[in-house]
C-alpha cells in the first residue's frame, strides 16, 4: 500500500513539474528570458505546435487617461502575439525588433512613470520586469511583465492586462 501511494505521488510530482522543465518562463531569473513566445510542444504529424499567446482580459483607466470606457472596452479579448523579433496587436505588426528586460522596484516605477500604485493594478510583487523594445506600436516600446506571466501595457492612459492563453 505504501509503495503504491509513493508511486502515485511520484507520478503526480513528475507531471506537475514537467511544464517548468519545458517552458523557459519558469526560470527563476525572469531577467534572463526574452518576452518572446516559445514553442511548447509539437503536435505529431501536423507540423503545428502549441504556443502561448496573450489576450486582453481587463483594463484600468489611469490618472488623466486619454481614452475612456468605450475605447478601452473595444480592446477587450484582443489577441497579442509576441515572437522573438515581432509584436502583433490589434491588426498591426512591428517586425525586426529587439527586446531588453530590466527588473525595477514596483512602487517607484509605477509612481514615477504612470502616477499609479501596485494596488491599483493588482500587483503583489515588489519587483517587476520592464520590457523595452524598439517597436513603435502604441504601448509596446515599454511594458511590464509579471512573475505570473501577465503583461501590463499602457496605451493612451489605460493599463491593459494581458493574460497568457494557449493556442493549438
Amino acid at each position: 500500500m505504501r509503495s503504491a501511494i509513493r508511486d502515485i505521488f511520484s507520478y503526480l510530482i513528475f507531471w506537475l513539474t514537467l511544464p517548468c522543465a519545458l517552458v523557459p518562463v519558469c526560470a527563476s531569473n525572469m531577467g534572463e528570458e526574452l518576452p518572446s513566445l516559445k514553442l511548447l510542444t509539437a503536435q505529431e504529424g501536423t507540423g503545428k505546435g502549441t504556443r502561448v499567446l496573450w489576450t486582453v482580459s481587463t483594463y484600468k483607466i489611469g490618472f488623466g487617461g486619454e481614452w475612456g470606457e468605450n475605447e478601452a472596452r473595444s480592446l477587450l479579448f484582443k489577441p497579442l502575439d509576441i515572437r522573438s523579433s515581432s509584436i502583433t496587436f490589434n491588426g498591426q505588426t512591428c517586425q525586426g525588433i529587439s527586446f531588453s528586460s530590466e527588473p525595477v522596484d514596483t512602487n517607484k516605477y509605477l509612481a514615477e512613470r504612470y502616477q499609479a500604485t501596485p494596488q491599483m493594478l493588482d500587483i503583489l510583487e515588489e519587483t517587476i520586469q520592464v520590457i523595452k523594445t524598439d517597436c513603435r506600436l502604441p504601448g509596446f516600446s515599454e511594458y511590464i511583465r509579471l512573475m505570473d506571466r501577465r503583461l501590463i501595457v499602457w496605451i493612451e492612459g489605460v493599463f491593459f492586462v494581458f493574460e497568457p492563453t494557449v493556442n493549438y
